[in-house]
């Protein structure tokens, strides 16, 4: 029987259990004896890696405060542990077996990554050199590689952060850029995690690869160029030559890269497009890429391009087509990534590149037909067309994020490329990136950019959210399923022939017209709310109140949809996820409409908050939560003037005799009704015109017995004479409908002087002190918002004011 001692006084938490877990583990590594031919499996290799991970095995770390009578004790034994299990997986590493090297080599990653400093710095070199003989031996299969190199990557990553190891370890680390160089030029098929380690030699170790940097720019552009690989690994070199720069550092090295880029593309363009545009792009590009008097940097080694003499349509579908996505990646790798140093983007070569390929639509330009341009040839291309403009739509994101409001400079050509290029996109993929593409511009540039977005971005989105045919779709469904259970309505002939034509027409709709996919409504919809976000009010009310119409008519249908309260027919084949994401993005949109600054107050106020109350109630769901936050946020929407921001000072000066009135029943800003016969109420009050400008006012009616207030304008030579029979009561015209002369003259010096009988309210109600914007009453003074009726503000500014 164990001794008591041995036993663990604090069960699972006793620092104690670690140290015998690892030796545990280590015992499981063992191979001598009947064990020495045992092989590990995927399986097996993944609970010990959990094991060390969850329980912190080789931490070596105790926790603040422990003050046992065995911490030295335990110190030394966990050590012991570590150093043994070290030990074990340096032995597998070296195994001749395959399988063992391979699970040792993954045990040792982790251990890099868990291991505490003293233990990384003492013992890095040595795990060096051990991997270092596997990425060398020829005899190791795929899996070695990739878990040797992946190691390294490891290795290096953590001791980039050593500063007195940064010497020794940048040495190392360039013994690492030989292997794999000759690995890319070996064509190997697990080239990948080589490429990642020589990505983070080039963040960490520049210098490393400063020594032979011309090597490595030919051997990554010259296996782009051959396009053999397939477009995974083609991504990971693309992006490793557009990290290369880095390891110069200067503003030369990026310049030359992106040059060369573009070169390449420009030349790849001639070759495709010939007989497709017309004659001279080429030639305009490189002008703008080479300066007159200066030499085109040299390309790179081409010998593995592919032959001239290689059938065009395989050249194309097998070369051309990975060899475009490559350029454009590495073009839009340099432009997102940050650079160290400031660098010079040559935006006009750029913009007109992504032009040229745009404005080719596969249609034959030339009046002769040339040998590459035969019909199967153009039929190919015209299958490839699609993806050269999704690559192409790419550059030109990159190209937007990289400059931001730097390319307001450019912002007219960037406009005419994308609108002329969204009025023939019909693909959904395409026209959901060119969505983006116009978010990114809206986002970029401002409110300005708006201004000629608006039409093209609700345009389109009116199409590809297919409002009309939804709604006739669904009056349709509406209609047969009434007139089939009362079949007696149906008498005269002339409803009849009108029903009949409707179904005709709606099956040809349903039949014939298929909605756009929900990948695309979404990306229209989050353009629309982008557009309502930046842009304000717009500057067509016409617009405005289509996109308010549209908005909460999706909003609508898909939260019923979302909620199972509409047929599901609207969205089949789609997945539940996205029929959820749709339904939330409408709501976004949506509530961007509702929050978005317009002339007059928001339409569609009641039925949102209606909308966003349903959606409150899907509890446990992303839109719920999203609901929650819309409805605070349009709490300042229904009272405006109950919840005050900042104490900013009235911005309507009133003066007002206070010596009647009692100061412990005064409230800021509002005269309450008086027990004496109006003596107590206020002689006049002067208001500033201009100050309340801007203000919103809010007219509370309820019945004709409301008290009516008529106003005067002061005497004033600026000042036109108001007639004295416009009030402000239930059955007066209102303010924000006064004809043009009566406001034509109102200016910095304009008053109103307001009567008597306008402070008065003998039924409770707000006064025209409230309406001009005061804070309004206390507890039972408060008014219920659900019977008044809200009218648009006053705006003194101009001289023509509309009414809702």
């Amino acid at each position: 029987m164990a001794p008591f001692s041995d036993y663990l006084a604090g069960g699972v938490n006793d620092l104690r259990l670690k140290p015998r877990i690892l030796r545990s583990l280590t015992r499981d590594l063992d191979d001598t004896g009947d064990r020495r031919s045992r092989l590990f499996d995927g399986e097996e290799l993944a609970n010990i890696l959990e094991k060390v991970q969850l329980h912190g095995l080789l931490s070596e770390v105790l926790p603040e405060g422990y003050a046992g009578k065995d911490e030295a004790k335990l110190r030394e034994e966990w050590r012991s542990a570590v150093d043994a299990w070290v030990e074990r997986l340096l032995l597998l590493v070296s195994d001749k077996m395959p399988q063992k090297c391979w699970a040792g080599t993954c045990l040792l990653g982790v251990t890099i990554e868990e291991c505490t400093s003293e233990r990384l710095i003492a013992s890095y070199s040595i795990w060096f050199e051990k991997l270092l003989q596997n990425i060398q031996a020829s005899s190791n299969n795929r899996f070695i590689y990739e878990a040797s190199y992946a190691c390294l990557s490891d290795l290096f990553t953590r001791l980039s952060s050593f500063p007195n190891v940064k010497k020794e370890s940048t040495s190392f680390s360039g013994r690492l850029v030989q292997p794999i160089l000759q690995l890319l030029d070996d064509d190997g098929s697990f080239m990948e995690a080589a490429i990642d380690l020589l990505c983070m030699l080039i963040k960490f170790y520049p210098s490393a690869i400063y020594r032979c940097y011309d090597k490595v720019e030919s051997a990554l552009a010259s296996k782009i160029m051959s396009g053999n690989s397939n477009m995974e690994v083609l991504k990971k070199i693309s992006g490793a030559l557009a990290l290369l720069p880095h390891a110069k550092g200067d503003s030369g090295s990026w310049s030359v890269i992106m040059q060369k880029l573009m070169i390449s593309i420009n030349l790849l363009l001639n070759d495709v497009f010939e007989g497709l545009e017309e004659e001279g792009k080429g030639s305009e590009i490189m002008k703008l890429l080479v300066p007159a008097g200066m030499e085109a940097p040299p390309l790179w080694d081409q010998k593995n391009k592919p032959e001239g003499s290689t059938h065009a349509t395989r050249r194309l579908r097998e070369s051309i087509s990975p060899l475009l996505y490559s350029l454009t990646y590495s073009c839009c790798v340099m432009l997102t990534n940050p650079y160290p140093v400031q660098v010079t983007i040559p935006v006009r070569p750029l913009l007109t590149l992504i032009g040229r390929v745009l404005n080719v639509d596969g249609t034959l330009v030339s009046k002769t037909v040339l040998p590459s341009t035969t019909s199967l040839y153009q039929e190919l291309l015209c299958s490839e067309l699609p993806t050269f403009h999704l690559y192409i739509l790419d550059l030109l994101i990159a190209t937007i994020k990289g400059l931001k409001s730097q390319l307001l400079p450019h912002a007219a050509s960037v406009v005419q490329h994308v609108t002329d290029y969204f009025r023939r996109a019909t693909l959904p993929s395409i026209r959901a990136k060119v969505y983006y593409t116009l978010e990114l511009l809206l986002h970029s540039m401002g409110a300005g950019m708006s201004l000629y977005l608006a039409e093209h971005v609700i345009g389109n989105a009116s199409i590809d959210l297919d409002e009309v045919h939804e709604n006739i779709c669904i009056s349709k469904l509406g209609n047969e399923a009434s007139l089939k259970g009362s079949p007696k309505k149906r008498k005269r002939g002339r409803s009849s022939s009108q029903s009949n034509g409707v179904e005709e027409e709606t099956k040809s709709v349903i039949a014939g017209k298929k909605s756009a996919p929900l990948s695309v409504k979404i990306a229209a919809l989050r353009a629309m709310e982008t557009l309502l976000s930046v842009g304000g009010s717009l500057k067509s009310e016409t617009r405005r109140l289509e996109a308010d119409r549209l908005l909460i008519n999706l909003a609508t249908k898909s939260l019923d949809t979302f909620t199972g309260k509409a047929g599901k027919y609207l969205c089949i084949g789609e997945s539940p996820t996205l029929q959820e994401e749709y339904c939330l993005v409408a709501l976004q949109a949506l509530l961007s409409s509702l929050l978005s600054p317009s002339h007059v107050r928001p339409p569609y106020l009641s039925q949102g908050l209606e909308l966003f109350q349903k959606g409150k109630l899907e509890i446990g769901t992303e839109v719920a939560t999203f609901c929650e936050k819309a409805l605070l946020a349009l709490e300042v929407l229904i009272h405006p003037r109950d919840i005050p921001l900042v104490n900013y000072p009235i911005p309507i000066a009133a003066v007002v005799s206070m010596n009647e009135f009692d100061d412990e029943e005064m409230h800021p800003g509002w005269w309450g009704e008086s027990d004496d016969d109006g003596d107590t109420q206020p002689q006049s009050m002067d208001v500033d015109a201009q100050k309340s400008q801007g203000v919103e006012q809010e007219r509370r009616e309820d019945n004709k017995e409301a008290a009516t207030s008529s106003f005067e304008p002061e005497k004033n030579e600026s000042s036109s004479v108001l007639p004295p029979e416009l009030g402000l009561g239930h059955t007066q015209a209102a303010v924000d409908q006064l004809p043009s002369q009566y406001l034509q003259n109102i200016g910095s010096d304009t008053k109103y002087a307001v009567s008597q009988d306008t402070v008065k309210d003998t039924q409770g109600k707000k006064s025209y002190y409230d309406l001009l914007g005061n804070n309004s009453l206390k507890g039972k003074e408060l008014m219920n918002d659900s019977d008044s009726d809200s009218v648009p503000p006053v705006m003194l500014g101009e001289t023509d004011t509309e009414s809702d």
